[in-house]
């Protein structure tokens, strides 16, 4: 026993996968209630309309930072011991994410009258919640700058005590509102979320003594070209898949709405709300430990040692934990919706399969980051894109709403076809010991 606890207490993997779960389930549990709430409070119908603006803001504020927290993460892990390439890089990130932030700022401002025609289409005006979005923009700039610093560094209890404080102020706040407001409140909790996120980032780094570069060093507007080269790259990578994915999944959400019903579109944004809660257990994960360790170390053997070292830890418990959702989907629906979203029980069988595949392709994938090889990164995602949007469009004719979940699954089964191609060499190939 003393000889486990001592392996146990050595392995960083899964110390941090312990310490990241109380992480978890505090998401877990204030998820829970939130999506009670939003059942109750804003219905199936209401849930449909709160996707397509998170996944608006989700792309939205992906531009804003110009993609660039893996290259913000991979670049302070490698040069932490540099405190001039350390300035350069985040100076720079500053310029271009606030030049871009106020750009998407002033265009979401003039078109906000649109915006909510296309996206919320109620009898009630929502364009003041776009312009609080737009004004929100360079606050989560702020916000992004700080945690890619603690990543990079390595402050995992920080940056993750950071998110615990951070995920009970806004669940606080949201479900105020969404229980005072309904629908209303809860549309305009997601525009105010930014602001709480940087104020409270800035907060916890002032109060950080061991910090040798203050945050006002990292804000300074001084441009690097050779640097911006570098980070754009990571740029291009991320607002693909910023932008594209949320795309995508507006569209089929409202594939499914015209197709089945505005329930039904309810219903696939419900299972997606429960699947990113016990996914993020998995992606910050992944985002602390994998990246980090290939940014320090981009040969081919530490990239299958880590994978292989994350598949070992990990995914065991990501089955147990996919296994326990199957099992006790009714219960997990009878208590974090109404009788109105019972019928999503038949989605969770594809949704769970495939978010496990999902979990050992993104492990996979990093690999592109930590190289910032963006030729192979726009090949697999944006093919796996594609692939998701067709599978979509042909399975929801046949299978109604149980059709998304399939081309979920679908499409990830064709990305990990997908990354054994374009990954062969660093995978299966030998390295040469001289």
């Amino acid at each position: 026993m003393k000889r486990l606890l001592h392996q146990l207490n050595k392995n960083v993997l899964l110390k941090l996968a312990g310490f990241n779960s109380i992480h978890v389930f505090i998401k877990i549990g204030t998820g829970a209630i939130m999506s009670w709430i939003l059942a109750n409070f804003v219905g199936a119908a209401g849930m449909g309309i709160l996707g397509n603006l998170r996944n608006f803001m989700q792309g939205l504020l992906s531009f804003s930072v110009l993609g660039l927290e893996n290259g913000l993460v991979k670049n302070t892990a490698q040069f932490q011991e540099d405190s001039t390439a350390l300035k350069r890089t985040y100076n720079t990130s500053w310029v271009l994410s606030f030049s871009a932030s106020i750009i998407a700022a002033v265009a979401i401002f003039i078109f906000a009258p649109w915006l909510d025609e296309q996206l919320i289409a109620t009898d009630v005006d929502f364009s003041l919640a776009f312009k609080l979005i737009a004004v929100s923009l360079p606050f989560y700039v702020v916000f992004v700058f700080v945690t890619s610093m603690m990543q990079g560094l390595e402050w995992y209890k920080k940056f993750i005590t950071l998110n615990i404080v951070v995920s009970l102020l806004v669940f606080c706040f949201s479900a105020y509102l969404a229980f005072q407001y309904n629908l209303e409140g809860a549309l305009y909790a997601l525009a105010i979320v930014p602001f709480l996120q940087c104020f409270v980032a800035v907060f916890y780094w002032s109060l950080q003594k061991n910090v040798t570069i203050r945050l006002k060093e990292l804000l300074q507007f001084n441009f690097d070209k050779k640097t911006s080269k570098q980070l754009l790259k990571y740029s291009v990578m991320a607002l693909v898949s910023a932008l594209l994915i949320p795309l995508v999944n507006i569209l089929v959400r409202d594939q499914v709405r015209v197709e089945v019903s505005d329930e039904a579109a309810g219903l696939w944004e419900a299972v997606v709300r429960i699947s990113g809660h016990y996914m993020l257990f998995v992606t910050s994960l992944i985002s602390l430990y994998v990246l980090p360790s290939l940014s320090k170390d981009a040969s081919t053997s530490n990239y299958k040692k880590t994978i292989m070292a994350f598949y070992k830890n990990i995914l065991p418990l990501v089955f147990l934990g996919l296994l326990g959702v199957y099992l006790f989907r009714d219960f997990i629906i009878a208590v974090l919706f109404s009788e109105e979203f019972e019928p999503a029980s038949a989605l969770f069988k594809w949704q769970l399969l495939g978010d496990f595949i999902k979990v050992i392709t993104t492990v996979m994938a990093f690999r592109f980051i930590a190289l910032n090889d963006l030729k192979r990164y726009l090949i697999a995602e944006v093919l796996s894109i594609l692939s998701f949007y067709l599978l979509a469009l042909v399975f929801i004719k046949q299978y109604q709403e149980e059709g998304v979940v399939i081309a979920y699954l679908g499409n990830y089964i064709f990305y990990f076809l997908l990354l054994l191609i374009i990954l062969r060499k660093e995978l299966f190939k030998r390295e040469v010991v001289d």
